[in-house]
């Protein structure tokens, strides 16, 4: 039996489509109803499990909570001692040489030989190195031959002196002869021109005698002017030997200049010491000077003494003077201590750093120690007010202040606010909050509140020092 067309259409149409014969309720899907359920189920299970767990958790909060405040906590304690009467405060210092010198060459060469190595011990004016300069060899050579020649100058201008001198002398003697001669024929003339006003000689005789004196006065006038011209002659070889005099002189000085430069040929020590640094050897190129680039040949350092240079910061100062005493610690000997001297303090203090430089000297001399080394200098300070002094890990810092969690008898805590003091490295003076004997909270936690009553327990000696 093959179906219908209707009963085939009825069977492709969809549920909600197919006909319902009349009088025949229609039937509902279950399917939306039970997707539904699901989901509901589902979401109060994911709430479920995300609720109850953060509910624990307030709930063991609120428990602990309400336990610390119905238990006492426990918190470690110090108790604030008075300062010592004399503190001692540790600075680094850095240690340096009592004396150092950089050695330049003085002199262009090469070197030629090398007497001294680093470490070891030299003399004052020992010789470290030799340098070959021939420039210089040359230079002293032509100074010595232009003192030779300035030499035998001055030798040729004496005797030129000492002829002129004579010839001086000889003119002189002439001159005075002729002035001998002029008075003499003065007192014939007159003579004989009275005799021949009287008649009593001829006036040819008088006439003969006025010829004489007339000879007499042109020769003395001739002998004057040879004497000047022998003066001026003498005067000039004066002058000359005192020329050639300065040019021997001038060149015996250059000669001595370049006999002292070649001396630097020899490269000595200034001072004894111990060599620190050796940069050159045999046959190395040497340029003089220190501003040209050269670098150093030697350098040569004082230890038998130490500088060692501290910055005492501004609260330590009115303790520093010199002459005072202290005590140093190396790290190479830790179980050695040193002593030395304030031998120099400064004057002021730094502008950026606010400390004071002081010069320590400390006697090496085992030479045990070295420039360069890092040291730890102790210090001694009376103290005049013993302020108390409790560990820094009592403070509490906020932006209104420094505070500490001090406990009274009843052990209930007190919030008080410090002025604090020096600080001690580790701990610190109180100015003014804490007295002597109070009972002070190490490292206060957050919970810990103004009138809350705690349970104190001493800490150890590591915590209450500060170290």
């Amino acid at each position: 039996m093959e179906p219908n067309s209707d009963t085939l259409a009825s069977a492709t149409l969809p549920e909600s489509q197919v006909p319902v014969a009349a009088g025949v309720p229609a039937k509902k899907s279950a399917l939306p109803w039970t997707i539904g359920t699901i989901v509901v189920v589902a979401l109060i299970g994911l709430i479920a499990f995300g609720a109850l767990p953060r509910i624990f958790q307030q709930q063991t909060l609120i428990q602990d909570t309400k336990k610390q405040i119905s238990e006492a906590p426990s918190v470690s304690i110090v108790v604030a001692q008075p300062g010592a009467a004399i503190q001692e405060f540790v600075l680094p210092g850095s240690t340096q040489a009592i004396q150092v010198a950089q050695i330049y060459a003085r002199v262009n060469g090469y070197l030629n030989e090398r007497f001294a190595n680093i470490g070891d011990q030299v003399k004052a004016g020992q010789v470290l190195a030799t340098i070959d300069t021939p420039e210089i060899d040359q230079q002293v050579q032509a100074a010595e031959s232009a003192v030779q020649q300035a030499r035998a100058q001055v030798e040729n201008a004496k005797e030129t002196q000492v002829k002129a001198q004579a010839d001086m002398r000889t003119v002189a003697a002439n001159v005075r002869k002729g002035r001998t001669d002029l008075q003499f024929y003065t007192a014939e003339v007159t003579r004989y021109t009275g005799l021949a006003k009287q008649g009593a000689v001829s006036l040819e005789d008088r006439d003969s005698h006025v010829q004489q004196y007339n000879g007499a006065v042109a020769t003395l006038e001739s002998l004057n002017e040879a004497e000047r011209s022998a003066r001026a002659t003498y005067n000039s070889a004066a002058a000359a030997v005192k020329a050639a005099q300065s040019a021997l002189d001038t060149a015996k000085a250059q000669h001595q200049q370049i006999e002292a430069t070649r001396s630097f040929k020899k490269v000595t020590a200034p001072f004894s010491g111990i060599i620190t640094k050796r940069n050159v050897d045999a046959g190395a190129l040497i340029s003089s000077g220190s501003n040209n680039g050269s670098s150093i040949l030697f350098e040569v350092a004082k230890t038998d003494v130490l500088r060692v240079f501290v910055y005492v910061p501004e609260q330590y100062v009115p303790y520093i003077h010199q002459g005072e005493i202290a005590k140093l610690t190396f790290p190479e000997f830790p179980r050695q201590d040193f002593e030395g001297t304030v031998t120099n303090v400064s004057g002021g203090l730094d502008e950026t750093s606010k400390t004071l430089q002081v010069e320590i000297h400390v006697p090496n001399q085992n030479h045990k120690l070295l420039p360069g080394m890092y040291a730890k200098v102790r210090f001694q300070a009376p103290s005049t007010m013993r302020l108390p002094v409790i560990p820094a890990s009592t403070l509490v810092t906020r932006a209104d202040g420094q505070f500490v969690y001090v406990l009274d008898k009843d052990n209930v805590v007190h919030v008080k606010k410090l002025d604090v003091g020096r600080d001690l490295g580790g701990q610190f003076e109180v100015a003014n909050g804490v007295n002597d004997g109070d009972r002070v909270i190490i490292s206060p936690q957050d919970f810990i509140m103004d009138g809350m009553k705690v349970n104190p327990v001493v800490a150890p000696i590591s915590q209450t020092t500060g170290k």
